[in-house]
């Protein structure tokens, strides 16, 4: 529940990045990145541990990846919407609008609120992604600005 208040607060550090095309488009492919990462680190093991104990008081646990602890479909889906959603700040940058990459966040935040942080592996991909959106938000190209005639 902490997460998307402070990815909120890391990611307004966007507003400085703004006006910068090259780093604002970075940042969006990273995003993507973090988020293909997040999802590949719930195969590896460490994610969970699997324990037993023996009559003689002896326990021995292994490490286990974090989908073993995943039942159902419904994991595999959000996390696999997850990654479809980080491609959203791409979209931003080629646009030049801010939406795509805000919806994306919010939608991202999501799981985070509902399962109490249980995607923390993706929180670097939210922090991207608000930044994305505060960067292309904030920044105004010169085709957005209005055409000034000269007084005469």
């Amino acid at each position: 529940m902490l997460i998307p208040p402070l990815a909120l607060a890391v990611g307004a550090l966007g507003l400085l990045i703004r006006g910068h095309r090259r780093v604002i488009l970075i940042v969006a492919i990273a995003a993507t990145i973090l988020s293909v990462l997040a999802f590949a680190a719930q195969f590896v093991p460490g994610g969970a541990e699997s324990c037993t104990s023996s009559t003689t008081g002896q326990t021995v646990c292994q490490s286990l990846p974090a989908v073993s602890g995943w039942d159902g479909p419904l994991p595999y889906s959000i996390a696999v919407g997850l990654v479809w959603l980080s491609v959203a700040p791409l979209l931003s940058v080629r646009i030049g609008k801010w939406w795509p990459a805000a919806a994306s966040a919010v939608l991202q935040a999501v799981p985070q609120v509902i399962s109490f942080g249980g995607f923390v592996d993706w929180a670097p991909a939210l922090v991207a992604t608000i930044a994305v959106a505060f960067a292309v938000g904030g920044a105004r190209s010169a085709r957005e600005l209005p055409r000034q005639t000269p007084d005469l």
